[in-house]
């Protein structure tokens, strides 16, 4: 609000919303994934806990790296313990470098579709369900919401579902 924007698309959780409002738009499934050399060099890790013992390729922003989530139904969600050398604070950086062989990421599954389908990356973890952000349009709340900015929310309602892809798992 303070540096003047109309609108914002989050992947994050909400802020605080006194003075904001909020639409999901969308959701991402997220998966755990890497490329067949890395696999065939370092083995396929089974569990959420075999990830500790590779190396992690993390996203990260502002030195606040995102966890990798997974949900349980007792505990809510399981944390993966990741070891890492390096940090991205892009994720189309980070699904090259599970690509070129750099090890394990975590990673939306509409980024990595075309990769996977290509035999470029691998899905792992294929039995452990995967975690679903949503996404939302976050705008200054205000008594009227201009026509430009209602427009622009529709149509990323419309759009970004069928490319998020949330209701398909990558196989």
């Amino acid at each position: 609000v303070a540096e003047g924007y109309d609108l914002v698309v989050r992947n994050a959780g909400l802020p605080d919303t006194t003075n904001l409002a909020a639409r999901r738009i969308a959701r991402q499934r997220m998966t755990v994934c890497a490329s067949p050399s890395y696999l065939e060099k370092h083995g396929t890790p089974e569990t959420i806990e075999d990830i500790a013992s590779h190396q992690a390729i993390l996203y990260g922003q502002d030195g606040n790296i995102r966890s990798w989530l997974f949900p349980n139904k007792r505990r809510g969600f399981d944390s993966a313990k990741t070891v890492s050398r390096v940090i991205f604070d892009d994720l189309e950086t980070v699904a090259d470098a599970a690509a070129s062989g750099m090890g394990v990421a975590w990673l939306p599954c509409w980024l990595i579709r075309n990769q996977v389908e290509s035999g470029t990356l691998k899905r792992l973890l294929p039995d452990v369900e995967q975690m679903i952000f949503d996404t939302h349009a976050v705008w200054p709340k205000q008594p009227y919401m201009p026509g430009r900015i209602r427009v622009l929310i529709d149509t990323l309602a419309a759009w970004l579902p069928g490319m998020t892809g949330a209701d398909r798992e990558v196989k």
